[in-house]
């Protein structure tokens, strides 16, 4: 799906220029933003195929922007399928039922943890863009 819309939301300037560089070399389209709110009115009006939000953010968390993101889909804002994957620097590999009940609240499609092979994650992202469903639970991706 060469034609996809991506978001990219993470308050890290380098962070959020890398994502956007690779991304768009693969024929994607994307939108960026830096914090929270500026994401959810991103998302709003740029309709995404596939959200990427960094966990921690100022002006609202990742968790809270998906959960808001999956209603605005409930509600007919988004076409069904949006695809939702959160990055964090948060490690809770070691509490997965903690895990478990982020990943629910949030209903994101996957979790990866920071840092992230690059590579890895634009192999996952074209999986989600084909119509691949991501395991219901967070994947450490190797550094």
């Amino acid at each position: 799906m060469s034609s996809a819309k991506i978001l990219v939301a993470d308050d890290e300037p380098d962070a959020v220029e890398s994502l956007r560089f690779r991304l768009q070399q693969e024929g994607w389209e994307v939108v960026t933003a830096i914090d929270g709110l500026e994401a959810l009115g991103a998302a709003r009006s740029a309709r995404p195929d596939l959200v990427l939000l960094d966990v921690m953010m100022p002006r609202e968390n990742g968790y809270r922007i998906s959960r808001m993101l999956r209603e605005d889909e409930a509600h007919g804002v988004y076409a069904e399928g949006l695809r939702i994957v959160l990055l964090t620097a948060r490690n809770l590999a070691f509490e997965p039922e903690r895990e478990r009940i982020f990943l629910d609240f949030s209903g994101a499609d996957l979790m990866l943890y920071k840092p992230f092979d690059l590579e890895e994650l634009v192999g996952r992202i074209g999986g989600l863009l084909a119509g691949e469903t991501a395991a219901a639970e967070a994947h450490p991706v190797a550094c």
